[in-house]
């Protein structure tokens, strides 16, 4: 009988090497004689239902039926399509039947079926790009399988088990109703069950749990948001401040008010009417005070300061992003987004993302006064209005504006014109003639100017202005002090500028650069700007693979054509 055994286990290793070949397909799978039909999964076009591959299925069952013992080689793993390792599990969970009394041997057959269903459940995973029915039916018969091979096998059983068994709406009895559990003692059923009670209050409150996402990112609050007649209250500050507006509260009356880029949203305790801009809005739910945190709607708080929100009620998660659907604004931010790259990578910012940085509020550590790191939270908002404050002298949304305005409409470009006009038609001869007396930067300013002057001519050092217009409007947006639209409207004319009056972006940066070392009248000697520390800056950037994509030249060729 042994004899047998072993010359049947010797076919199944053998079938189990043998190639995948190109063929026909057969019918997509039937159950084997030990699995109920009800119980059975296929998977739509997958190469295990390939003719000769299915006949190989076959075979390799019909051994396993006869008696046949896994072999020990390739039982660790399981390979090939979702199908092929769902189909070597079930197989592996017959040949550990044929071990009879072994425990020993029977374990790690059922072992081996358990990393096969896991192996199939990975691929589906990726497959799909997610969680359903189906995976959470190969991850129960995984968890069947590793039971029976030990219940110290899976290190939580409550974590594990409790979310198959809430998507498939099954309870811990129909989990032990199946082939082979008779194997499973009552010791580490008890086991098993205890895990699943303890973990299950804890599985509720997640499951139940309400997440607010800012452009894709968690908001992490200190309190839970609340639900109050289907609509999600969110704690003001919380919602309010990672979107860059400013809170007010007035005790007196109850009302708290918010301002952001130049709106103003009011909303009082108790009632249902707010005010935007002065006008009056009516919301289908009212703010209310709970303990020492005030809630609002985060629907309304949000639309009022233009953002669009989505509830997504397979995740419990409202997600709050600007609306980028207009294919005109979509295209415009790809245009802006080279203009400021530089400038946001100097200032540690995420050249691709319009902003240079996630809205979402995030945690750093930092020594503390005592020399021990401590967690601080992080706004981007802040960051971005301290960086404009403290290098542009520019605190206010009213600021801002100005600013960008002036440059657009003189910036450094004038001040290079003035200068050119005094030296452009003077020789090199004239210019050292007229230099002698005057100071060393002047000696080296003049004939600077007429040099970029000859380069550039009427194009003057324009890009250095441009460019910078686009990094502040950038850093205003995160900051709150400007909405998107505003942004792309402040700064569509200076794309426009740009692409009318270069061909590159290498000649964008080599004026911007020429531009900035001008304004700073440094002398850079022998060296050219792409010597400089600001231009090896720019080389990485247009080289990085991150970063690279954002530089097109069909950019700047498009408002030609």
């Amino acid at each position: 009988m042994n004899r047998i055994k072993r010359l049947l286990a010797f076919t199944l290793a053998l079938t189990l090497l043998l190639p995948l070949a190109p063929g026909a397909r057969a019918a997509e799978g039937t159950a084997p004689a030990w699995v109920a039909s009800e119980r059975y999964l296929t998977f739509p076009n997958d190469p295990v239902y390939k003719e000769e591959r299915w006949a190989q299925v076959l075979e390799e069952r019909q051994a396993a039926e006869q008696g046949a013992l896994l072999p020990y080689e390739g039982r660790d793993w399981a390979q090939g399509s979702v199908g092929e390792c769902y189909e070597t599990a079930l197989i592996r969970l017959r040949c550990a039947e044929n071990y009879g009394d072994d425990a020993f041997e029977a374990g790690g057959a059922f072992l081996a079926a358990g990393r096969a269903f896991a192996a199939a459940e990975s691929g589906w995973y990726d497959q799909n790009r997610g969680r359903d029915e189906i995976y959470y039916r190969l991850s129960v018969e995984k968890y069947r399988a590793f039971l029976i091979y030990h219940v110290g096998y899976v290190g939580d059983w409550g974590r594990s088990l409790v979310p198959a068994l809430d998507a498939l709406d099954m309870t811990l009895e129909d989990f032990f109703d199946a082939p082979y559990m008779d194997r499973v003692d009552q010791a580490d059923r008890a086991i098993v069950a205890q895990a699943v009670e303890a973990y299950q209050g804890s599985y509720d409150r997640e499951k139940n749990r309400i997440f607010v996402c800012l452009d894709g990112e968690d908001l992490r609050m200190d309190t839970a948001p609340q639900v109050v007649g289907q609509r999600v209250m969110v704690p003001i500050r919380f919602i309010a401040e990672a979107l860059g507006a400013h809170v007010e509260w007035e005790e007196k009356n109850g009302r708290v008010i918010l301002s952001r880029a130049g709106s103003t949203v009011s909303m009082t305790l108790g009632k249902t009417a707010a005010m935007v801009n002065g006008e009056k809005t009516e919301m289908d739910a009212a703010p209310y005070a709970d303990g020492n945190r005030t809630y609002v709607p985060v629907r309304y708080v949000s639309e009022f300061f233009g953002q669009k929100v989505i509830w997504n009620g397979e995740e419990n998660r409202v997600e709050i992003t600007e609306d980028k659907t207009d294919r005109k604004s979509a295209e415009l931010e790809e245009r802006i987004l080279p203009m400021g790259a530089l400038l946001g990578f100097l200032r540690e910012g995420d050249p691709t993302r319009f902003g240079f940085s996630s809205r979402t509020p995030y945690t750093q550590t930092v020594p503390g006064e005592d020399g021990i790191p401590e967690n601080q939270t992080v706004f981007p908002w802040a960051v971005c209005r301290e960086n404009l404050e403290k290098n542009w002298d520019v605190d206010s949304r009213e600021t801002l504006l100005a600013t960008v305005n002036g440059i657009l409409e003189l910036g450094h470009d004038k001040d290079f014109r003035d200068a050119a006009k005094e030296v452009r038609y003077l020789s090199i001869r004239e210019i050292d003639r007229r230099t002698k007396s005057l100071s060393e930067v002047d000696q080296y300013m003049w004939p600077r100017t007429k040099a970029l002057w000859d380069k550039w001519t009427s194009r003057g050092i324009r890009a250095w202005d441009l460019c910078r217009c686009a990094a502040l409007v950038e850093w205003g947006y995160t900051a709150g002090y400007v909405t998107y639209g505003e942004a792309l409207e402040l700064l569509d004319p200076a794309v426009q500028e740009l692409e009318k009056k270069f061909e590159s972006w290498d000649e964008v940066y080599e004026n911007f650069l020429d531009g900035y070392y001008w304004c700073l009248r440094e002398d850079l000697g022998d060296k050219t700007v792409w010597d400089t520390d600001l231009g090896m800056a720019y080389q990485y950037l247009k080289n990085s693979p991150d970063t690279r994509t954002l530089f097109h030249d069909e950019l700047l060729k498009a408002e030609k054509d």
